[in-house]
């Protein structure tokens, strides 16, 4: 599919952070015509009325409903001090660079980016500046010391997941993404038409997504595993059977000979690599971490993408061992950015197959400008283990505040565990004695769990009590298991706003309501096309006649105006109770979020039963997007017209 989508810029599958960066003046454009005025004025109106606005939020509303929520959560507050001191950036009053009085930041984007904590960044800075620290390609006394910090980050990583380096090993990357490039880059499939394979979940980021494209050029199938529609989590009797061998199930089932020019067409050898996100990072799904033995154990190797799972989750080696894991260090502790990692099983390396080429420096154990005039291929030798993936100087200065971040979470649970023990609730929880593993430093995710899951039952359960008070109709739909306590869920909650009448309301809207009152949301697809098109419950058919009516100046425009695009052509055709939203709103709570926040945030959507949405939603589709006019899927549409798969990837 995605020869075409490349193509045609197919924005359900593009970045949203275009729309996040962009921060149009979209309301401006509300705003401007003619009844511009009238209009903006019963926004503000309606939000006032709906308790929104400062002269009417209640403090002792909220107080009341706090009370209530301690009722069920009593170790909630240990942690409330430590958003006063290390986060006061989220309600600061005044702007740090202006001096201006401004509003506080009501934050939902944890999954996005982790918030950093104060004291863990003083903690990084004091250290950063009181060390001479240099490149640690080399052996001086600075290099020596720099060297010494690199391994005692990749030391606290491998802890922190209750491992040591007598089994895993840390390569170094820019992100998470980055670690996914190594492993398209360099996983050995084997030779084409080999046997090889790549299993791969819907839900998945496009970062993981991006490995088929290679895969299917070394000769490798790929078999996607579809989710539930309503769960989301991945099909159970269909993944259980993908990873058995059967691929029938797969939706959908793609071969080598799908794309031209394969690298190789000689046999051999072929291995399996299967690649699923521990947390969805639009559903909030845990999925099972019983299937990474599951498929271990029937030939497969396995990745897991534990980006969205690490910042609120605790990932434990002795027990589940991935042969390769994902993650970036600014989702877990918010500082710093730029640095993540592909955490290797060391029986795994030699899956890891780094082949002659392109070469920079750190990755190599011999070069000569001479030796090329004998034999290119002799010239040079690539470096041992993992130092041959970690392409010129490592970010080497950041390693001290991934040390500091690792040590801070630690710390956060150490004052979790204190609180608990003092409120009479440690004993009810279940710890593992640490002289059991003499590596084992403490789930140091416990506290941070606890907190982000009361947070997020508390706006499940509100949330999804809205109703239109003319229709009764839900205000929001809630995609996945909504039921509270659910262990599988994370702290995650996707879902799209409809008007009265049960019409989808523009999840850009939304958000660009929200931004009047400094609430951080975030809209679209999230790099994650999979989930929407489960919710959605469209299939490789419907797909296809989407493609075939996609307009070439698509190609031009930008990928939140694509979406809605899409969105129109998938839904002209449908009645109303089956219109849906490719794209959605998405809440997600890290542990500096407090009760506060969310309770605003429910404040917030109240506030939106006030407003005429069919009337706003229709202003801002006329005035943001009323150039293209897609051709609507039709049911009527030539029955005679086959789709083959062939069709639906550009062969």
């Amino acid at each position: 599919v995605t020869l075409i989508l490349e193509q045609i810029g197919f924005a359900i599958f593009c970045d949203p952070f275009y729309f996040i960066m962009r921060r149009s003046s979209t309301l401006l454009k509300l705003f401007s015509s003619n009844d511009g005025e009238e209009l903006q004025n019963h926004v503000k109106r309606s939000l006032r009325q709906g308790g929104f606005h400062e002269d009417n939020f209640s403090e002792e509303v909220m107080r009341d409903a706090y009370e209530r929520f301690l009722a069920k959560n009593p170790d909630f507050p240990a942690l409330n001090s430590l958003r006063e001191t290390d986060f006061s950036q989220l309600d600061a009053t005044t702007n740090y660079e202006t001096g201006k009085e401004k509003k506080p930041e009501i934050y939902f984007d944890y999954t996005g980016a982790m918030q950093p904590g104060k004291s863990h960044v003083m903690r990084a800075a004091e250290l950063q500046t009181g060390l001479a620290l240099g490149n640690p390609h080399s052996s001086n006394q600075t290099s020596t010391m720099a060297t010494q910090w690199v391994l005692r980050a990749e030391k606290a990583v491998l802890a922190h997941m209750n491992t040591d380096s007598s089994e895993y090993e840390v390569v170094w990357t820019p992100n998470a993404s980055g670690a996914c490039r190594l492993i398209a880059q360099w996983f050995d499939f084997g030779k084409w038409g080999s046997g090889a394979a790549l299993a791969i979940s819907a839900d998945n980021h496009n970062s993981v997504h991006g490995i088929r494209e290679e895969a299917l050029k070394r000769g490798a199938e790929v078999a996607y595993l579809p989710l539930d529609p309503e769960t989301l989590h991945m099909n159970r009797a269909a993944a259980s059977s993908i990873l058995t061998g059967d691929f029938s199930k797969a939706k959908p089932h793609l071969k080598p000979s799908m794309i031209p020019n394969p690298f190789s067409k000689k046999a051999g050898s072929g291995k399996k690599l299967f690649a699923f996100p521990l947390q969805s990072n639009v559903s909030g799904v845990k999925h099972s971490l019983d299937w990474i033995p599951y498929a271990q154990e029937r030939g497969w190797l396995v990745m897991a993408d534990a980006a969205a799972f690490m910042p609120t989750n605790f990932l434990d080696l002795s027990k589940y061992k991935p042969d390769f894991i994902t993650m970036s260090f600014y989702k877990i502790f918010g500082h710093p950015t730029g640095v993540g990692a592909l955490v290797v099983k060391k029986s795994s390396f030699r899956h890891l197959l780094r082949k002659q080429g392109w070469f920079a420096g750190g990755t190599i154990s011999f070069n000569s400008v001479l030796a090329s005039g004998v034999s290119v291929k002799a010239a040079h030798e690539m470096g041992p283990g993992k130092e041959s993936f970690e392409e010129g100087t490592v970010n080497y200065s950041s390693f001290i505040g991934v040390y500091t971040g690792l040590q801070y979470m630690k710390d956060i649970e150490d004052i979790g565990r204190k609180f608990r023990a003092e409120i009479g609730l440690e004993s009810s929880v279940e710890v593992v004695p640490e002289e059991q593993n003499p590596n084992w430093q403490g789930n140091t995710m416990l506290t941070v769990q606890r907190r982000v899951k009361q947070l997020t039952d508390y706006l499940l359960q509100e949330l999804s009590e809205l109703k239109h008070p003319s229709t009764s109709n839900p205000l929001v739909h809630i995609y996945g298991k909504t039921a509270l306590n659910d262990c599988e869920r994370g702290g995650i909650i996707p879902l799209n706003v409809f008007d009265s009448e049960g019409h989808p309301v523009w999840h850009g809207l939304v958000e660009e309501l929200a931004n009047q009152y400094h609430i951080s949301l975030r809209t679209g697809c999230f790099c994650n096309p999979g989930v929407h098109e489960a919710y959605g419950q469209l299939d490789v058919e419907e797909m296809a006649k989407l493609l075939r009516r996609m307009p070439q100046n698509l190609r031009q425009i930008d990928s939140t105006r694509s979406q809605w695009e899409v969105n129109h052509a998938i839904n002209a055709s449908k009645p109303v109770d089956h219109k849906i939203l490719l794209g959605c709103v998405r809440i997600s709570i890290g542990f500096p979020a407090s009760f506060p926040d969310c309770f605003r945030l429910v404040v917030f959507f109240k506030s939106l039963l006030t407003l005429d949405l069919a009337r706003l939603n229709s202003k801002y589709e006329a005035d943001d997007f009323q150039v293209i006019n897609l051709h609507p899927i039709s049911e009527s549409e030539e029955s005679s017209e086959a789709v083959e798969v062939g069709d639906v990837i550009g062969v």
